[in-house]
């Protein structure tokens, strides 16, 4: 009769493997669903087909191979995607807020997100079986690689962020610089688009985020005479207050008929007063972040140097008494 202990592995195995099982059972399923959008993209071009120019034989070796790879991976995380369900357009809203705008993006992240931790939790339990023997030892190594795999599939999401908060940040400090000369363009007798064009060319050396975002606003602005939707489409790249707020004002000045550069001084007043205020609760908080350092860095010292000769004359009057 199996003990306890090897009934629960065994247990635990059967779950794992009925697991990966439903696994290559969605993205089976995955696949046959997405097999008529694949059609539909590949006829409206928007998506790379074996014919490019990179696949022709005259293409570089390594270029070839990097497409090759790109490609079948872009087609793997294509069929995963689907498994993300509703989370894929909050996924893509946050790939293009962190400077991925390829449209290959989204099925890249879902064949990093997906197959990759599935990947590794299948190699790394293959290969704990095939070099130990079954039994009530392979318990830790089996989580070991379990936990290996969740956490690549959760780091892929932390560097995501990661990357997209310093992106931010980055575009939020190019802000008021961009005010700046918005308001000496308009004041020099540009309007509002001319002046939105010849500032982004301006800030393009010092913040090349912003400038490519503005750049893309002006373009549709252009290309589609809806200048609405091309500040909508802005806000929904780069969700930044200050961002949002500057492309309400824009709008604003397009449906009321406010000044362009009456608008940008009120804005750039504004946006001055929050800055200020940002930095007064900073300064505000220091006493509480310092609390730390001063209990564990600065008082040990100090109540070695207050209470030290107290203690060593204490020590030394027992000891002499004795």
């Amino acid at each position: 009769m199996l003990s306890g202990d090897t009934t629960i592995f065994w247990l635990a195995f059967g779950g794992l493997t009925l697991g990966l099982m439903a696994c290559a059972a969605l993205i089976a399923d995955a696949r046959i669903k997405t097999t008529a959008d694949r059609r539909l993209m590949r006829a409206a071009g928007r998506m790379k087909g074996s014919n490019s120019p990179i696949n022709t034989p005259d293409a570089p070796l390594l270029e070839r191979m990097r497409n090759s790879t790109l490609s079948v991976i872009t087609s793997v995380g294509e069929r995963l995607a689907v498994l993300l369900g509703g989370e894929a357009e909050k996924t893509a809203a946050d790939l293009r807020s962190a400077g991925f705008k390829d449209r290959d993006a989204l099925m890249i992240y879902a064949f990093a997100k997906t197959l990759l931790p599935l990947a590794t939790a299948v190699i790394g339990v293959g290969w704990v079986f095939l070099t130990r023997a079954p039994d009530d030892s392979l318990l830790i190594p089996l989580a070991t690689k379990v936990a290996a795999a969740l956490a690549l599939s959760k780091g892929v999401d932390i560097a995501l962020d990661a990357m997209r908060k310093k992106r931010l940040a980055r575009i939020r400090a190019g802000v008021p610089d961009l005010l700046e000369l918005l308001v000496i363009a308009s004041e020099a007798g540009l309007g509002p688009q001319p002046a939105l064009q010849r500032v982004s060319f301006e800030v393009a050396l010092a913040h090349p985020e912003l400038s490519a975002e503005m750049l893309q606003m002006v373009a549709e602005m252009r290309m589609t005479n809806d200048r609405r939707s091309a500040y909508e489409g802005l806000a929904d790249r780069v969700p930044l207050p200050e961002i949002g707020v500057f492309t309400q004002t824009l709008d604003q000045s397009d449906r009321y008929g406010t000044p362009f550069s009456r608008a940008m001084k009120t804005l750039m007043s504004e946006l001055r007063a929050d800055r200020l205020l940002r930095v007064e609760e900073k300064a505000a908080r220091l006493p509480v972040i310092m609390t730390v350092p001063l209990i564990f860095c600065i008082m040990p010292a100090v109540f070695v140097v207050l209470v030290g000769p107290a203690a060593i004359s204490i020590i030394d009057n027992i000891f002499g008494a004795t």
